[in-house]
């Protein structure tokens, strides 16, 4: 049961995250897109941005998947994005774009929603904090947040704030080694069109154009005393269960989240989460929509255990926690 239950939670940690290389059959993609229309699930989607993502996973393997970016430059189909959000499922008809990501990009034809995605917490829509690109237009370097890493270092995503963002990177040996949530400066220009998504290239001019200043990995294993308020990831296509999390607030307006686990006992696992549960529910709809997440407004906790970070594309750090104890439950 102890490994099932790692089994299962690993498996929600990679679900939110890009692949590396995967066996998805990009050919068999290829076809359904031009023929019965592929079928997947929204990953992320930010109409003000124009940034839309979509998984496509492997019929015959859940958990073998890829990410595509969508892109149409047809009002009606722009319309219909923009009604979209994360684990809507929808069927996509179209082609590949040719261009020099590595990560896919599918001009749309046509776009079907298939199954809304209807969350058991009601919560308004999400607002962005930062406003981009206008809080980047002056500057040539700032602190983000790796949101995603992929293809040895040619795919990267970083939050600034709380707006998600993709790198274009041309020298993969300045990101290859980055881990998702490490905190990092980056030298970069803006990639900027009328009509497109913002992008971000790493200064090609700058000898050192990425600069680690808070690694997560380096802190796997050390001892963990983090407070913060507590967040819920609802049960999703994605989540067998509600997962709980402690959130950091980080300077430059950066926020971590630390998922808070025990993978050597179901039991105590189960019974921390009916405390974070309960602790959640005390106070109905006391929470603000935190993009992908719920965010408590009346509860805060104290979680004391061990750094775990093992994969460079783990959706967020965990707290391994011994006991119910571990973690203290606060009120504001």
């Amino acid at each position: 049961m102890k490994n099932v239950l790692r089994r299962l939670t690993l498996a929600w940690l990679v679900l939110a995250s890009v692949p590396a290389a995967f066996a998805v059959d990009i050919h068999q993609v290829e076809k359904e897109l031009t023929t019965t229309g592929a079928v997947g699930w929204i990953h992320g989607a930010s109409p003000s941005q124009g940034l839309y993502v979509f998984t496509y996973r492997n019929p015959q393997n859940f958990f073998d998947y890829l990410e595509m970016s969508l892109v149409s430059f047809d009002p009606q189909i722009q319309r219909q994005l923009s009604a979209l959000n994360r684990h809507d499922q929808i069927r996509v008809h179209g082609k590949f774009l040719i261009n020099p990501s590595p990560q896919k990009h599918i001009e749309i034809g046509s776009i079907e929603l298939v199954k809304k995605f209807e969350s058991t917490y009601a919560s308004r829509p999400y607002e962005h904090e930062a406003k981009v690109p206008d809080e980047l237009l002056a500057k040539t370097s700032a602190v983000f947040l790796v949101h995603a890493i992929g293809a040895e270092g040619h795919i990267l995503v970083v939050e600034y704030k709380d707006t998600v963002l993709p790198i274009f990177v041309e020298r993969a040996e300045f990101t290859k080694n980055l881990f998702r949530n490490d905190v990092v400066q980056l030298s970069f220009v803006i990639q900027n069109y009328p009509g497109r998504p913002v992008h971000l290239n790493l200064n090609a001019a700058d000898p050192a154009p990425v600069k680690v200043l808070d690694s997560v990995v380096a802190r796997h294993g050390q001892p963990a005393d983090v407070e913060g308020a507590l967040i819920l990831f609802p049960k999703s296509p994605e989540i067998l269960f509600n997962v709980f999390a402690v959130e950091q607030i980080m300077p430059q307006g950066l926020k971590r989240q630390y998922t808070l686990v025990n993978f050597d006992n179901p039991s105590t696992f189960a019974q921390i989460r009916a405390a974070l549960q309960k602790a959640f529910d005390k106070y109905p709809g006391a929470y603000v929509n935190g993009r992908n997440k719920l965010v408590s407004t009346r509860i805060r906790v104290r979680a004391k255990g061990v750094f775990n970070e093992v994969d460079p594309n783990q959706a967020n750090s965990q707290i391994l926690l011994n006991s119910l104890g571990s973690i203290q439950i606060l009120e504001k």
